[in-house]
């Protein structure tokens, strides 16, 4: 092995004997495959791997890697993310942060907190307001930084202030109105901070009408392509559908290998078995240009990349 080698090896080992002193042992684990923790079920693992079931586990874990200079990267139920085949490096941490309370018509949770139990919850507790998150797959947190919603709600609404680990390892409240949310946007993509809980605001009404307005939102999903993908590939330009500038350029049902343009809905890529991540991003690639060339619109991704691409 070469000096670099040996100096790359000696980190790795004192970032694990640091983290696992921290931690516990037998809790971080090396090259875990990524492919079950995302909806694509594809990509190559993660260097480093640990699951968070605390607020404490996710601050610690997030300075931990800091300190080692190590990429952190945080996901949540992968549901918008396309890992590469050749995987993640540094730190992946699976946030299952799941800590809920009821304050009156407001809901404090954590970033790991999944949407449907979310809603749920807040059901039991009779507080509209939440329902539009039946059928949205992923985290609190996630859908905070991409400010997850429907055409009609989004979470950011909902939203009173969130708590956030910064840059510099300060634990932080921000208001809504330092958020920046817009459509599928929030400050966090700009930054490296790290979503720990946000306190929520609802309203009150009875549960039959929660639980009549939840079945509208299971109902309106269902006519979604069913089998792995991330759900809508592309933000929607003004005025205009992702979906239907695709599937106007003559791509609904194009295939490359195990990947597939849905022929329900053209801004779905579906892994239709053995499909891999290089697959998937070239048809990505392909809508985008063919919409462009056609219409002159520049589709924006919602999904994000994770990992070592190509290009």
């Amino acid at each position: 092995m070469t000096r670099e080698g040996d100096v790359v090896r000696a980190a790795a080992c004192e970032f694990a004997r640091a983290f696992e002193a921290r931690l516990g042992s037998g809790r971080l684990r090396y090259q875990e495959p990524l492919a079950p923790y995302v909806n694509w079920r594809v990509g190559g693992p993660a260097e480093w791997f640990f699951i968070a079931r605390t607020r404490t586990d996710l601050i610690v874990a997030v300075r931990t890697a800091r300190e080692a200079a190590m990429p952190v990267t945080i996901l949540g139920y992968g549901a918008n993310v396309l890992v590469s085949d050749t995987g993640v490096a540094g730190l992946v941490i699976l946030n299952r942060t799941e800590g809920m309370e009821v304050r009156g018509e407001e809901i404090w949770a954590e970033s790991g907190m999944n949407l449907v139990t979310l809603a749920r919850r807040a059901c039991e507790a009779e507080i509209g307001g939440f329902e539009f998150l039946m059928g949205i797959p992923g985290t609190l947190g996630g859908a905070i930084v991409g400010n997850a919603g429907t055409r009609e709600e989004w979470i950011g609404e909902r939203v009173l202030e969130v708590e956030a680990l910064d840059e510099r390892n300060e634990v932080l409240l921000w208001s809504r109105a330092q958020l920046d949310f817009g459509y599928r946007r929030s400050r966090f993509q700009r930054t490296s901070e790290v979503v720990l809980a946000a306190r929520l605001k609802g309203y009150r009404a009875s549960r039959a009408s929660i639980e009549a307005k939840m079945q509208r939102m299971l109902e309106a999903r269902t006519h979604q392509p069913s089998g792995p993908s991330a759900g809508s590939v592309f933000k929607n330009p003004p005025g205009d559908y992702a979906g239907r500038l695709i599937e106007a350029c003559g791509l609904k049902g194009y295939r490359l290998g195990g990947a597939l343009i849905s022929e329900q809905h053209a801004n779905f890529i579906l892994n239709t078995g053995g499909a891999t991540a290089r697959e998937i991003r070239a048809l990505i690639q392909l809508a985008k240009a063919a919409v462009r060339e056609r219409f002159g619109i520049l589709l924006e991704e919602e999904v994000r990349f994770l990992g070592v691409w190509d290009s």
